[in-house]
């Protein structure tokens, strides 16, 4: 609790180092905040092409806005013209009826000539006069002989001829009427004919409305996708910003544990350390970065106590080396690795190795035996003494966990969990959640080092690891850390369970869980190099 405390005063400090740090200056998260610049980037970008498309859609629903007041104002027109169709037709029936009147005037006027024409051919008859038979129906032309009662025969001839011309002018005037008529009735088609295709138009018109409506109501939907769309990229932007504030963070962190405080530049520091009965309590073990515990003889096991961002003016018991022991250490750039012996294979395996041989063999001035102990569980160090033995060495190597801020969430796939045991045959190790760290417990006994503080680290990882038969011994079980296998992480109270991968034999293996990197409570970490189904989590 008191290094959590310290974590989260130091918070507010952290960001304002952050400020003042050289822009020139590389920091040992550069090409992880380089990875995740780009992908915001290319979010920003994604945004970008996603809010011109947004653009472009408003346009589309603007020019059909537009079409939809062009239809208003066809319709409007048509509406004027079918109106103006109606007015004509309401013309038409007075127009008829007027003519009608001249139609009616026009036939009466033909009843005076005719009527008279009648008397005339009447009294003809009547008289059975051949001669003005002949002027009534010949208009003959008269003879001296014939000249008798000539007055009447010249009255008679008039009448007649101005009847026929009264006639004629009649039946021509009513021809005219009834061209009147006709074409009256005509214009009347002509105008309905109009008017239904004004109508089928304004109809045809207005039907195009709901189509265009209804085009609009897609593109605002699918406006609201694209806008759904950039506020989950902004959303994921803003957790790619809080991952790079992470790292920023983590830069002014110790990177082998997460905790506050500038890295030492040296060399990682491996110490093998005894782990039977008799050998405990050890020293230093509570100090180091990272502890590993690897199977050995019997179904024992064997810890293997890594220092990089701090000190230890004890440790130990150390013991011999084991070829489980170089291709795990490997991946963590030439550490100084501390041993007291090992058979000649082992030795063999060491020497080819990379590591930097700081053993017993090799360094006697550095390490010194207990006289409260019996040998040879009683042969120590300091990672002081270690270290001056190569202090030219200023790297800082790469960890074999990342780590969480204090307040960042832990990974999505993390469950609560209250601990977990692991059988490796005769040695059995319990670990139980206390609110700060995990209890750990060897056979059955609380597990503390030599100054009485109980082992209870913050993280636990459980590698679940294949053994094989080490070339060097073949009692003895070589752990098999290359490749890739089944990992469960406790952190924080919760299990996270994923994959552990190595993709290089110079790299330590990564962690993770539905391809999600898994990030550590910042603090210390025990790692169980375990058989696969000797371990049950609660």
């Amino acid at each position: 609790m008191a290094i959590r405390r310290f974590v989260c005063c130091f918070s507010s400090l952290a960001i304002l180092a952050l400020i003042t740090l050289p822009s020139a200056q590389a920091g040992p998260y550069d090409k992880e905040i380089s990875e995740l610049q780009k992908q915001i980037d290319k979010i920003n970008s994604d945004v970008d092409e996603i809010k011109r498309d947004i653009k472009a859609e408003e346009q589309r629903i603007s020019d059909f806005q537009n079409e939809l007041l062009e239809i208003d104002e066809t319709i409007s027109e048509i509406e004027t013209l079918i109106n103006n169709e109606d007015s004509q037709l309401a013309k038409h029936p007075i127009k008829l009826e007027l003519i009608a009147d001249d139609y009616i005037q026009v036939w009466s006027s033909r009843s005076e000539p005719f009527q008279l024409r009648r008397e005339l051919a009447i009294d003809s008859y009547v008289r059975n006069d051949e001669r003005m038979n002949s002027v009534l129906t010949q208009s003959a032309q008269l003879t001296d002989e014939t000249l008798r009662g000539i007055r009447s025969q010249i009255l008679y001839k008039a009448l007649i001829d101005e009847t026929e011309g009264r006639l004629a002018s009649v039946d021509s005037k009513m021809r005219v009427t009834g061209e009147r008529v006709s074409e009256v009735r005509e214009e009347i088609t002509k105008a309905r004919s109009k008017q239904r295709d004004y109508i089928q138009l304004q109809e045809d018109t207005r039907a195009r409305i709901p189509t265009i409506n209804e085009q609009i109501l897609n593109i605002r939907s699918g406006i609201k996708t694209l806008e759904t769309e950039i506020d989950n990229l902004e959303v994921e932007t803003s957790q790619l910003d809080g991952e790079i504030e992470r790292y920023r963070l983590l830069e002014l962190t110790k990177q082998w544990t997460g905790l506050p405080g500038n890295d030492i530049r040296r060399p990682a520091l491996a110490v093998k350390i005894d782990n039977v009965s008799i050998a405990r309590p050890q020293a230093g073990i509570n100090q180091a970065d990272v502890v590993y515990e690897e199977l050995v003889e019997a179904g024992l096991t064997r810890l293997i106590a890594i220092f990089q961002t701090t000190d230890s003016r004890v440790v130990g018991p150390v013991r011999s080396a084991r070829t489980s022991d170089p291709p795990l250490l490997t991946g963590f750039d030439r550490p100084l690795f501390a041993y007291s012996g090992a058979n000649r294979g082992t030795r063999k395996v060491v020497r080819e190795s990379d590591l930097t041989d700081v053993g017993y063999d090799n360094s006697r001035d550095s390490y010194w035996r207990s006289t409260s102990r019996r040998a040879p569980h009683n042969l120590f160090t300091s990672t002081e003494r270690l270290w001056e033995l190569h202090s030219d060495r200023d790297e800082i190597p790469k960890p074999p966990f990342t780590f969480r801020t204090e307040n960042a969430p832990l990974h999505p796939n993390a469950k609560e969990a209250t601990g977990v045991f692991i059988d490796f045959g005769h040695a059995e190790i319990d670990y139980s959640w206390n609110g700060s760290g995990w209890e750990r417990t060897h056979n059955g006994e609380p597990h503390g080092d030599g100054d009485g503080v109980r082992v209870a680290p913050t993280n636990v990882v459980i590698q679940f690891t294949s053994y094989g038969k080490s070339a060097a011994d073949l009692r003895s079980p070589e752990a098999i850390t290359e490749g890739s296998g089944e990992v469960w992480v406790f952190t924080d109270g919760h299990l996270i369970e994923g994959e552990w991968k190595r993709k290089k034999d110079s790299e330590p293996a990564e962690i993770t869980s539905n391809g999600i990197p898994i990030r550590l409570t910042p603090g210390n970490t025990w790692v169980a190099l375990a058989k696969s189904g000797t371990a049950t989590w609660r």
